[in-house]
């Protein structure tokens, strides 16, 4: 019975030739095979779910070579990450045969978000952090496919390869961590038990710490923690994030928003327990880059105009509050990961709700990004305004929205984090990026949906049959309704759960912050409009435009003046030493011809030969006085 949870990953995977095959034949069916593959993995991970309301943990594994074994784990916290992650995919893949279905190449589109949720599924279930590594880098393989889908875009095309430069850098940082874990620990594991096994390492980290020191074992944590900053978007290897918006909308709303980049977030929290033991900069290093990515990508999101990129730095943001939670862990202990979770979720809900709503306007505004072009369309696309207006309610926290309950509950964590150890930075940091959500997503809201149209094709716009609005519609109602289930979801993922109540004047500022950003949000929308803010020469401005200027950091600065010498040294170098080999072999060859020539075939040339061989050896041994 065990073994048929590995059809989890296997579905998908098997979608992912037969998607092809099927669409080259019959295009209009694209789609359908993938969608009945993916419901089949959710079925599978809800008989998971029920199976767990009465077992500790799901485990099946094989000996691959050596010591690493192939097999999966679920426990409660993996089929929570699974069940979002086939339940999101399966949304979008519906809604993607509708925003797809006049692309001539949406075969191929299907095939590969086949394979990147079938590595997304096989990611979360492994047992071993080797196959961890290998199905995340399947992830970063179809991100790159996926993000230059249009490949005959030239955004798209240079997007797909700095989204893939950027996260090799985490990954090759995430398997120095698995090398530095694997050395230290090979000799110490009990016999049969791989060093790299999940269960192993999250049943045994206070012991693995014992083993090999709290600081050896922060230091392979710090280089997970490098992987999960570069795949989960978090400063500084977050600038691949925005550019990857180039892609299609549904590529945007279930890689970059639901999905992939949860991969580094869920990575953290699976291995939490390295992270408690190791030593305590570990998870302090999670909360601070958490929380200063959090109030950062905040800041940036205020200046963008681009709506998808709007998003974009909305992902980023929430995905550091993810990230902050897990590492208030290292006071709080496992409720950080508790909390971090039901962010996750909640998050993966109404971001790929708002992600598909604006995928629905660019349908009809034929790609048309810049929300300063847009206007009036609450009046023209009342449905596909509505389910927005949910999506930005919840990511703006405002109650009873989802959102509410899951930023509140992590911001709550951080007063408490503060009073228990006196660092009140992540708490500042997070409550005020309260303000800036709320400002960064009504300015879009209201530059988007209030007013008049601003362009001939805003004028033209309409929403779509409802039909193709019914993803939507059930991402709507979950972000409403998900903070119903916000206690029992705590208790499910640690039945130790401590929730924080924090003095009612802390815990309603969030509220009253995001409530204040709708009213700066409006402001800025108003002086917008009326053409009345003119802050383009605002040194501020101009710094926060270029993005703190860290694009030509990494750009001028890293990858041509320092990386392309080194690499042109190398080079040089490597060129000479091939020269050199190349010339020792022309020399072998030159004096092998030479010696070809007295093979003549002429008898008395050779005896003529050995005879003066002779005389020369001779004379050697006489001057050398051997005899």
């Amino acid at each position: 019975m065990v073994n048929i949870y590995f059809l989890i990953f296997l579905l998908p995977l098997l979608a992912f030739p037969l998607e092809y095959i099927i669409g080259r034949y019959r295009i209009k069916y694209s789609g359908v095979f993938s969608s009945l593959m993916i419901l089949g993995s959710l079925v599978l991970v809800i008989l998971a779910y029920l199976h767990l309301l009465n077992h500790n943990f799901i485990y099946s594994h094989y000996t691959w070579f050596y010591n690493i074994d192939l097999g999966i784990y679920i426990d409660h916290l993996t089929v929570i990450m699974a069940m979002m992650v086939a339940f999101m995919s399966l949304m979008i893949n519906l809604f993607a045969m509708f925003y797809m279905k006049n692309d001539p190449r949406k075969n191929i589109y299907f095939s590969e978000t086949s394979l990147f949720i079938a590595g997304m599924l096989g990611l979360v279930v492994s047992s071993n952090l080797v196959l961890f590594f290998l199905f995340w880098e399947i992830v970063g393989l179809c991100s790159y496919l996926l993000i230059g889908f249009w490949f005959f875009k030239p955004n798209a095309a240079a997007a797909a390869k700095k989204a893939f430069i950027v996260t090799r850098v985490g990954d090759l940082l995430f398997i120095i961590g698995m090398g530095v874990l694997y050395t230290r620990l090979v000799n110490v594991v009990p016999s049969g038990i791989s060093p790299l096994s999940i269960p192993y390492l999250i049943n045994n980290a206070q012991h693995i710490a014992s083993a090999i020191g709290p600081n050896v074992l922060a230091l392979a944590t710090i280089l997970f923690l490098a992987g999960a900053v570069a795949k989960s978007a978090q400063f500084p290897l977050h600038v691949w994030l925005p550019d990857s918006m180039e892609g299609p909308t549904t590529v945007s709303a279930l890689i970059h928003a639901a999905t992939m980049v949860t991969a580094g977030v869920y990575l953290v929290a699976r291995l939490f327990p390295l992270f408690y033991y190791a030593s305590s900069y570990s998870l302090y290093a999670v909360v601070i880059i958490g929380a200063f990515t959090a109030f950062y990508a905040g800041i940036l999101g205020i200046v963008v105009n681009d709506i998808k990129r709007v998003l974009a730095y909305s992902t980023i943001s929430q995905l550091g509050y993810m990230m902050a939670a897990i590492g208030l862990g290292g006071v709080i202990g496992y409720s950080g990961v508790a909390f971090g979770m039901y962010h996750l979720v909640v998050h993966a809900v109404f971001k790929a709700l708002l992600f598909m709503a604006a995928a629905v306007i660019l349908l009809t505004l034929m790609e048309l990004r810049n929300i300063k072009d847009m206007g009036g369309l609450f009046r023209k696309m009342p449905a596909t305004a509505i389910l927005m207006l949910i999506g930005a309610l919840t990511l703006a926290a405002i109650p009873p929205t989802a959102g509410y309950f899951s930023k509140g509950q992590i911001i709550s964590g951080a007063y408490e984090y503060f009073v228990n150890s006196g660092n009140i930075i992540p708490w500042l940091l997070l409550v005020l990026g309260e303000i800036l959500t709320a400002t960064y997503t009504f300015r879009m809201y209201f530059l988007v949906f209030l007013g008049k149209p601003r362009s001939e094709l805003a004028e033209k716009a309409h929403d779509p049959k409802l039909i193709y609005l019914s993803p939507l519609i059930v991402l709507a109602f979950l972000s409403l309704a998900l903070g119903i289930i916000q206690k029992p979801f705590y208790r499910f993922i640690d039945s130790s759960v401590y929730i924080y109540s924090p003095p009612f004047a802390i815990g309603a500022l969030p509220v009253a912050f995001s409530l204040l950003g709708i009213l700066i949000a409006y402001g800025i929308y108003r002086y917008n409009v009326n053409g009345h803010m003119n802050i383009i020469k605002n040194p501020l401005y101009k710094i926060i435009k270029n993005k703190f200027y860290f694009d030509r950091l990494y750009t001028e600065i890293i990858s041509e003046r320092i990386i392309l010498p080194i690499a042109y040294l190398i080079g040089a170098g490597e060129r000479k030493y091939n020269d050199r080999i190349n010339s020792m072999g022309k020399d072998i060859s030159d004096i092998g011809t030479d010696f070809r020539k007295i093979e003549t075939g002429n008898i008395p040339f050779y005896v003529a030969f050995l005879i003066v061989g002779m005389i020369v050896i001779f004379a050697i041994i006489e001057i050398m006085g051997v005899i």
